[in-house]
């Protein structure tokens, strides 16, 4: 085979792996909606907080100079309750970040944008020891996914350039 044809095949072959969905990619289903405001609980005056209400965080999450969605979405067929991104480069398709299988947990869950910057992990803080390789601060240089329960935990998803996937960082406990 000639060093074009190869080229050429290892480029269809990088290409057919981006369009093909892999398992984190949701299919677009139906049954994953935006939930309605009776399913936000009876109390739910700290998401007035946020004109998305904290449902929706818009930032350009994997550095491309477009513009990402993050949004929490439910399943009232599985009742279940997901957090989903989708970028810009890959419009129709949602990356399924983290699930819980009982929707209600949209209640008390939260989305924003953390903003480029330093800030310490759970572990730097001392919530439990790092293991090894998990930062005790991080360096944003790009705008990452704050994903919360209200008044307790949070951890961000970060966009890896490298391996071209978020990666969870616990921010507390």
């Amino acid at each position: 085979m000639s060093e074009m044809k190869r080229n050429k095949l290892k480029l269809f072959l990088v290409t057919l792996a981006l369009l093909l969905p892999s398992e984190l990619l949701a299919q677009d289903s139906p049954d994953w909606r935006k939930p309605q405001n009776k399913e936000l609980g009876n109390d739910y005056r700290w998401r007035k907080e946020d004109p998305n209400l904290y449902l929706t965080a818009k930032a350009d999450f994997d550095g491309d100079g477009k513009e990402d969605v993050a949004f929490l979405l439910i399943n009232g067929k599985e009742n279940k309750m997901g957090l989903f991104v989708e970028l810009s480069s890959r419009p129709g398709k949602k990356i399924k970040l983290d699930e819980f299988d009982d929707k209600s947990w949209i209640e008390v869950m939260g989305i924003t944008v953390a903003k480029p910057g330093k800030y310490k992990t759970a572990c730097g803080k001392g919530y439990f020891d790092c293991r090894k390789g998990d930062p005790e601060e991080l360096h944003l240089k790009l705008p990452c996914i704050d994903y919360f329960k209200e008044g307790s935990a949070n951890s961000f998803f970060i966009w890896e350039n490298k391996t071209k996937q978020f990666n969870r960082i616990w921010m507390s406990d």
